[in-house]
């Protein structure tokens, strides 16, 4: 009897909820006389309002159940529910459950309840995170009473209120969310009793196809004008209107101003402390920008070459400007340069470019060149 009543309840509410689903797809296929505008089409999305759930629970009974030789002080069932939520985030669920409170002694009584509800209830959220939510409702239930006779078992009514949580999906497949809550549950049975729940369980959500209106493509070709100032007319990788050398030939290795890059070119600016091979911070934007130059160019081969003025002796100058070319290739390493694109050599004062007898004309001499080897 009591199996047979619990499976009659399930069922109950399993018939509900495909009804409900069916009524909710009717509702949402369009009628063949709706129509959209020229500009919008129409597309489908999968949503899910509906949901099914199962949860156990731990009962703590109203003291009054105790009545003769009773000692109900705990007891525990199973609720089967359909439930939904509207974009507003009120809703409904349907229950159908079952609860037993038992002694486990003879002689003494036990209740075995099967009830049908419905309850309303208002989310904090769209389940699709952590939501809590608050519930009132009721229903009927029938009451078995064990061991008393049949005539004082029954029908009766009760109302519930409570408050519970559901997270979000916990799995890809399904997307199952787990829930909790916690009620009190007035019972109108005899002498009428209040017990509490506490439930804990899972929602598995019913998902179905929604129509909405999105905007159509548009099939008709667009023409993209670009500015003239975008125009690269050689190629070279230098826009028009900042190419000094607009036409150089294609293939050519340029500077930024789009002028071909000389075979040796003079870092002019990069300076080293007095007699060290320290590079001074003013002789970073000039090694940026050959920085710039070389990834621009990873197939450019180039010696680093380093040069003193003639202060000094020949030995000391040579390896003076040995370790400025070294300098200046480890900092161009450091930022991104491939090692085997560059070598280091040192010409100490055999290349003077200007008059050694002149302050002008050594500070020309004391330079840095990158000599393009390919």
């Amino acid at each position: 009897m009591k199996i047979a009543f619990g499976v009659i309840s399930a069922a109950m509410v399993l018939a509900a909820s495909a009804a409900h689903a069916q009524d909710a797809d009717t509702s949402a296929t369009p009628s063949d006389e709706s129509s959209t505008s020229s500009d919008t089409t129409l597309s489908t999305e999968l949503v899910s309002p509906s949901y099914i759930g199962i949860q156990g629970f731990y009962l703590d009974p109203d003291k009054d159940r105790g009545f003769g030789n009773a000692d109900t002080k705990h007891g525990g069932g199973m609720d089967v529910l359909y439930g939904w939520q509207s974009e507003k985030r009120w809703g409904y669920e349907l229950h159908g459950w079952y609860e037993g409170i038992e002694t486990g002694k003879q002689l003494r009584t036990d209740f075995y309840n099967y009830g049908l509800g419905a309850d309303l209830f208002y989310a904090f959220g769209d389940r699709t995170h952590l939501t809590p939510f608050v519930l009132v409702g009721g229903g009927g239930t029938y009451n078995d009473i064990y061991p008393n006779g049949a005539h004082d078992d029954g029908f009766s009514g009760f109302v519930n209120g409570g408050v519970g949580v559901v997270t979000g999906p916990i799995t890809k497949t399904g997307q199952i969310r787990l829930r909790a809550d916690v009620r009190y549950v007035y019972d109108f049975f005899a002498e009428n009793y209040g017990d509490i729940r506490y439930s804990l369980g899972i929602e598995i959500p019913l998902f179905k196809e929604k129509q909405v209106e999105v905007a159509a493509a548009n099939t008709e070709p667009q023409v993209v004008k670009v500015p003239t100032g975008l125009l690269d007319s050689d190629g070279d990788g230098v826009v028009d209107d900042k190419d000094k050398c607009p036409d150089t030939p294609a293939g050519s290795r340029v500077d930024g101003d789009g002028c071909p890059l000389d075979k040796v070119i003079n870092l002019k600016g990069v300076t080293f402390e007095f007699n060290k091979t320290r590079l001074r911070p003013d002789a970073e934007t000039i090694l940026d920008w050959a920085v710039g130059i070389l990834k621009k160019y990873p197939d450019m081969k180039v010696e680093v070459a380093g040069h003193t003025d003639n202060i000094g002796s020949d030995s000391y100058n040579q390896k003076l400007s040995e370790g400025r070319a070294q300098a200046v290739v480890q900092y161009f390493v450091d930022h991104g340069v491939p090692q085997d694109q560059m070598t280091a050599k040192g010409y100490g004062e055999s290349e003077p470019i200007a008059d050694n007898s002149t302050a002008d004309g050594r500070e020309r001499n004391r330079r840095v060149e990158l000599r393009i080897l390919n």
